[in-house]
């Protein structure tokens, strides 16, 4: 598969997609760092950079308002070459994200199987999961004597399982493209609450696309980074359109254009050698509000933290050797 093919294949897809839908916002959890963030939309990212790999994730969305969207995310993945000799990996995701009385939580672990595509690699992986809603009983009626009977008084929490599929290609250091597809039993959870009232909630199932480029600019030792973050429920569409500047390999800044929505810059810093040769980042973006709510809030923060070690083909024959040994 030639390059020109899967970047015209990405390219018509969001093309298709921004022209048959109104751009909004989504049920997941929504970050502006998200070129750090690709596994959880993904499974076939996992073990994608022969590393393990970690990656924390903190959101406080608009800030000022009472109840206001917090997100949280854990997620590691690494190849497991090195004990099944065979191209594939393995990743886990634990997320949070909660408004007010709502809050949406849940875990999934992914595989993935590699295949060598061109000058790149294709993952090809799925994950399987829990998803969980909760509606706290934390409300207070502004006339005590008018009660909402449709509010549960001791609040619901349901849970239904979870799997999500996509693929990803990538030419290392050069360029990557993910499509992907999450919430594939597109639950919906219910229960009959007091009387005839009744509580439903319908996990939907998302759409993802991402791409990312990287230009590097030798002589001044300057990689310039653009991509590109495209999600959809089917009846909504959110595009985010990104660009970082990393210096040396060492620091970092650019910006993400969120449509309609928000302007994040982000700064960030790297550092090699970490626990031998580990990689740790740290990143931070601000989101200044383009929307309506730009009167009501104080926009958003997010902080990013990872850590990358690196498995190189020696580690890989000792720690065989050390299994094989360990079998006898």
């Amino acid at each position: 598969m030639k390059i020109r093919n899967i970047l015209f294949l990405a390219g018509f897809s969001a093309l298709m997609m921004l022209g048959a839908l109104d751009v909004n916002a989504q049920q997941d959890p929504q970050f502006s760092q998200n070129m750090f963030n690709r596994q959880f939309h993904n499974p076939g990212f996992v073990g994608s950079n022969n590393a393990i790999c970690g990656t924390l994730l903190g959101r406080q969305q608009w800030v000022g308002f009472d109840g206001k969207p917090q997100t949280y995310l854990l997620s590691a993945h690494m190849p497991l070459s090195m004990v099944t000799n065979l191209p594939i990996g393995a990743g886990l995701s634990v997320y949070s994200d909660r408004l007010g009385q709502f809050s949406y939580m849940g875990f999934k672990a992914a595989g993935s199987y590699r295949f060598s595509v061109g000058n790149g690699n294709l993952g090809v992986g799925i994950s399987l999961g829990m998803v969980n809603v909760n509606l706290d009983n934390g409300w207070v009626a502004i006339d005590p004597f008018q009660i909402d009977p449709t509010i549960p008084d001791n609040g619901v929490s349901k849970s239904s399982f979870d799997m999500d599929f996509g693929g990803y290609y990538e030419i290392k250091d050069k360029l990557y493209v993910g499509l992907s597809m999450l919430h594939l039993p597109s639950s919906t959870l219910s229960e009959q609450l007091t009387g005839n009232d009744f509580f439903s909630y319908k996990v939907a199932r998302h759409y993802y696309i991402m791409a990312g480029y990287t230009y590097r600019l030798s002589d001044i030792d300057l990689d310039i980074k653009p991509s590109t973050f495209i999600k959809t429920d089917g009846s909504s569409t959110q595009m985010d359109f990104n660009v970082i500047a990393l210096y040396k390999n060492m620091f970092w800044a650019g910006a993400s254009y969120r449509l309609q929505d928000a302007i994040a810059p982000m700064i960030g810093v790297q550092k090699d050698g970490i626990i031998k040769k580990g990689t740790l980042k740290v990143g931070y973006s601000y989101d200044v509000t383009t929307s309506t709510v730009k009167n009501y809030s104080n926009g958003s923060h997010e902080i990013m933290v990872g850590f990358c070690y690196p498995l190189d083909q020696e580690e890989k024959t000792e720690k065989r050797q050390i299994i094989r040994l360990i079998g006898r």
